[in-house]
């Protein structure tokens, strides 16, 4: 009895141990199965709330690719085109330069004038004229822009040359060539618009002859080598064109009036600006229709035939100058400057040498003037 009483006690005191240890922590399978549960549903949750990475097992870093880099496109050379390396003395030909600013250069050209360029659709553009008095041969052209240097041969070739003896009354010398005053004074007109280099084209499309359709007697040509009568001589730069007094006289293209007045020497003169240096000249004329500065279109009226000035008869002295240099008039007749020349090998202009064929000039039938009506030049 007693045995079994100590027993109970013992029993006792190790459940009541039990059970103070399951407080702390420590749950007793037989006891605590339902709280043992609940603690591993927690330890449970509690490990699937961990961070994925935790779980995860490890991987490689991800490549990362650097962005690709365009390479810059290769700046293209400065080039220069020419319109032909061959010219004969009357004509030009044409400079373009590609990829390359060329404001404010300038240099001279193997004549010894100086040049500048125009710029025009973003190229560069120049004339180089050739004088009828210019020697034939081979030539350099070259000029030399920051690191750029551009050098060509370029072939003057020959032309006919033509001379005249030219009777001119005493009084008429004596108020022209021989008066120094009315020769100064065109001197200094000369010089002041011979120059004049507008940079824009003001031409449209081809240049036509000033006299329209109208019959007339070339009594000079281009090029000529003049003897007057008081042995003055001069190399003659257009085309006197004989025709009766006041016969209508027009624009050879559209443009901008430079000058229209006066002169002792050369009468009543007009200039027309067509743009790029170039500029017609019309001298003698009996009257004039234009003002300076006035626009005008090709074909439109600028005045009338006379005989003003150092002149012997009625007469239009047509002449065009390119680059400050008088080139063969009726070589621009039915031609307009190209400046994409290069892009079309059709083009021949300023490339023939030969000399420029007589122009045919069919008379119309309402006008039937004949040589009588005309008063033309005495050549020797």
């Amino acid at each position: 009895m007693k045995n079994f009483r100590k027993s109970t006690i013992i029993i006792a005191l190790l459940a009541a141990l039990i059970i103070s240890s399951g407080c702390e922590g420590e749950i007793s399978p037989v006891i605590g199965s339902e709280a043992s549960l609940s603690q591993s549903e927690i330890s449970s949750e509690s490990s699937s709330s961990e961070p994925e990475s935790a779980v995860l097992p490890e991987s490689s870093e991800p490549e990362v690719s650097e962005p690709e880099t365009e390479e810059p496109e290769p700046v293209p050379e400065p080039v220069v085109h020419l319109s032909s390396n061959e010219v004969q003395k009357g004509r030009y030909i044409t400079l373009c330069a590609e990829n390359i600013d060329l404001y404010g250069c300038y240099f001279t050209d193997f004549l010894g004038y100086e040049r500048t360029f125009r710029g025009k659709n973003g190229d560069w553009y120049c004339f180089i004229p050739i004088k009828p008095s210019a020697d034939a041969g081979e030539y350099t052209l070259e000029f030399t822009f920051g690191d750029f240097t551009f050098s060509e041969k370029i072939t003057v070739t020959e032309r006919k040359t033509p001379t005249q003896y030219l009777e001119v009354s005493p009084k008429t010398l004596e108020e022209t060539l021989e008066d120094a005053a009315v020769r100064e004074a065109f001197d200094v007109f000369y010089q002041k618009y011979r120059w004049v280099n507008t940079g824009v084209a003001l031409w449209n499309g081809e240049f036509v002859l000033p006299l329209g359709d109208r019959y007339y007697k070339e009594t000079t040509k281009y090029g000529t080598f003049r003897t007057f009568s008081n042995g003055n001589t001069e190399w003659h730069n257009a085309t006197d064109m004989a025709v009766a007094g006041g016969t209508p006289i027009y624009a050879t293209n559209s443009g901008r009036i430079l000058f229209a007045g006066w002169l002792g020497l050369t009468g009543n003169t007009v200039l027309i600006d067509h743009g790029y240096g170039i500029i017609s000249w019309h001298y003698h004329m009996n009257k004039i229709d234009v003002s300076d500065g006035d626009l005008v279109e090709k074909g439109q009226k600028i005045g009338e035939v006379g005989t003003t000035g150092l002149s012997t008869g009625n007469h239009l002295h047509f002449g065009i100058s390119v680059g400050g240099i008088f080139v063969d008039p009726m070589a621009m007749i039915g031609t307009t400057p190209e400046f994409d020349f290069w892009l079309n090998p059709e083009n021949e202009e300023q490339t023939e040498t030969e000399e420029i064929p007589e122009i045919t000039v069919i008379e119309p039938e309402a006008s039937k003037e004949t040589e009588e009506d005309y008063e033309v030049v005495k050549i020797g």
